[in-house]
């Protein structure tokens, strides 16, 4: 862990020991674990919205070039087939397209 060994860990926690003491060290120990738990579960968070953006721009393309609109479970209105799909301007960018899919998803959201 970032290099560092056990001999160099247990004087890391001597010091701290001594500078904060006994009674702050369990603390400040939580708070950390803490910090690290919310930077791990945000780098996981953003690990997987770079694989799913990378999915998404990989989607085959039919013959008109557009591609397919994607459906997610995230949308069950959309993937039912309650709310309309508008037709895909020609020359649209993928980046373009999940954001006219995101502002059809938020409108289907508001109305219902």
């Amino acid at each position: 862990m970032f290099g560092i060994g056990a001999g160099e860990l247990l004087l890391i926690l001597v010091v701290a020991l001594i500078v904060l003491g006994p009674e702050r060290m369990p603390k400040v120990a939580r708070d950390i674990g803490k910090v690290v738990n919310e930077l791990r579960r945000t780098s996981d968070e953003l690990r997987d919205e770079f694989l799913n953006s990378d999915r998404a721009i990989s989607k085959p393309q039919d013959v008109t070039g557009s591609q397919a609109p994607a459906t997610s479970p995230a949308t069950p209105a959309l993937a039912a087939g309650t709310a309309p799909v508008a037709p895909a301007p020609e020359g649209e960018t993928p980046f373009d397209r999940e954001m006219r899919e995101a502002r059809e998803r938020l409108k289907a959201q508001r109305d219902t």
